[in-house]
């Protein structure tokens, strides 16, 4: 069986070469940069990251992509911070009492109190992950097709009604399935929406889907909100080193935010983002200090940053024990796994476990190293903060178009980019969450070919997924999640009828 010193050790041989390390500084560097714009994510970081591991091994590119989103993780912090811009979505949480922090002149202390427990965060999910992802995979083993379909359909599910609005998270994740079609059908070869073009024969490509989705959207978004005009910001930053202990001082806040990110994180389709939320909601609701919440406590910084590193590790154990992406940059990493030839799940850790333990260590050096460089790069990040994004984003736009034509030398799918790109900017306008298309779009094989297969092992009996306790729980999950907002919606309104009368 594949113990958690399994995790630890096997991977070592690997990854303590200076090469790997020299990786790691690089990706480390590049989630921290990109994800401390205004605007641009860690998913933006790792999808633009990922054309330039094609000629690498895979534990070379995951020392730059594990790293970036750790990284990218906490950078979004820094512009919550200084700029009241949160970097990435998981940092929405850090403006409401990082910025008021800034604004009573302890700018410092607020960044100091962020990568601390963005550190011990996602520290310990690293720990959880190599303890339970293990034992997962181990689980899954006993899943059948009947299982992995139900369960896929169930993180997608989750993922679009988790969103801020259910229907149109449900809508996107159709659209991912549907893109997910296109190409040659795997059972008889037939062609699927490929419009007559040869390109599109093995299915839309993934790196120009994501960086589309993902770097160019997100560059267009940031220009209509007019971020791009930004005036230059100047700081200065005190007492950053004296406040790295604070959130050890607040034990019982820092604890509780890490178990609420882990938590949420590990349900797949969740991830940092809501981790982050319902950490400051749960502190704001019973934490000591919760009156002075969403005015410069130091709890709030605590709640939202160790929450949202922690949902990190939280997100990569369904990646690594089942194959199902946790949160949208997990559902990349896949992509990049399986571009190196690799297939995320219980069969790793079997045919694998050097790769796989590599793989956590490689995660866990990721949170070190951004510790020690998002210290001494501070004053760089200010400058870059400083820089007016308008000079920033064509850099950005070259990128992505590079890295989609990189995919495999193809102007077609520099177009491609282009195309996600404009199609990921007007869902975005009309408010409608992208997340749930880039899980579709991933795991739209999965289900597909779990769904056939168990299909034709039932004889074409779709009342077998009934027999399956697994398979039959995701389903009830499914229901409870479409039925249950109109249960509550009918419950306010009998109540206000009541309180009416």
């Amino acid at each position: 069986m594949y113990s958690f010193f399994d995790a630890v050790s096997l991977g070592i041989p690997l990854v303590f070469k200076l090469d790997i390390l020299i990786l790691v500084f690089i990706g480390t560097v590049a989630g921290l940069l990109i994800g401390a714009l205004p605007g641009l994510t860690s998913a933006m970081a790792v999808a633009l990251l990922v054309p330039m591991t094609y000629t690498l091994s895979p534990e070379q590119a995951f020392a730059i992509l594990l790293p970036a989103y750790a990284a990218g993780t906490f950078g979004g912090s820094v512009a919550a911070i200084l700029l009241n811009i949160p970097g990435t979505g998981a940092a929405i949480m850090t403006t409401l009492d990082g910025s008021p922090l800034r604004e009573q002149g302890q700018a410092g202390r607020a960044i100091g109190l962020a990568i601390s427990a963005s550190v011990l965060g996602g520290l310990a999910s690293a720990a959880v992950l190599m303890a339970i992802a293990p034992a997962a995979a181990l689980w899954a083993l006993k899943l059948g097709a009947h299982e992995y379909f139900a369960v896929a359909l169930f993180g997608l599910v989750v993922i679009a009604f988790v969103s801020d609005a259910p229907v149109a998270g449900m809508l996107s994740g159709a659209v991912g399935l549907l893109l997910a079609t296109a190409g040659n059908d795997p059972a008889g070869a037939y062609p699927r929406f490929t419009f007559g073009q040869s390109e599109m024969v093995g299915g839309l490509q993934f790196v120009p889907v994501m960086i589309g989705l993902f770097g160019i959207a997100e560059v267009l978004t940031v220009v209509d909100r007019g971020l791009a005009d930004r005036p230059p910001v100047t700081q200065k930053l005190k007492g950053v080193y004296q406040s790295l202990l604070e959130p050890l001082v607040r034990f019982t806040v820092l604890v509780r935010s890490i178990i609420t990110g882990l938590v949420i994180g590990i349900m797949p389709g969740s991830g940092p983002t809501i981790g982050s939320v319902m950490s400051y909601g749960l502190e704001k609701s019973i934490g000591r200090n919760r009156a002075q919440m969403g005015r410069g406590a130091p709890e709030g910084v605590i709640a939202a940053e160790a929450a949202n590193n922690s949902g990190t590790g939280g997100a990569l154990v369904p990646m690594f024990a089942l194959g199902i992406p946790g949160d949208a940059v997990t559902a990349i990493l896949i992509g990049a796994l399986l571009i190196h030839g690799l297939q995320p799940g219980p069969a790793m850790f079997l045919e694998q476990p050097e790769l796989v333990s590599s793989l956590f260590l490689l995660f866990v050096m990721g949170n070190i190293f951004f510790l020690a460089i998002g210290l001494a790069g501070l004053p760089v990040l200010l400058k870059i903060l400083e820089t007016r994004p308008r000079y920033l984003l064509p850099v950005v736009i070259s990128l992505c178009l590079i890295g989609s034509y990189a995919a495999s030398a193809s102007l077609f799918d520099a177009w491609l980019a282009l195309g996600f790109g404009a199609f990921g900017f007007f869902m975005r306008k009309l408010y409608i969450p992208i997340a749930p298309m880039v899980l579709g779009f991933i795991l739209g094989p999965l289900i597909e070919d779990n769904l056939r297969r168990a299909i034709i092992l039932d004889d074409g009996d779709i009342s077998g997924f009934v027999d399956h306790p697994i398979s039959l729980l995701a389903f009830a999950g499914i229901g409870l999640m479409i039925v249950m907002p109109q249960i509550m919606k009918l419950g306010r309104r009998r109540a206000q009828e009541v309180s009416g009368s």
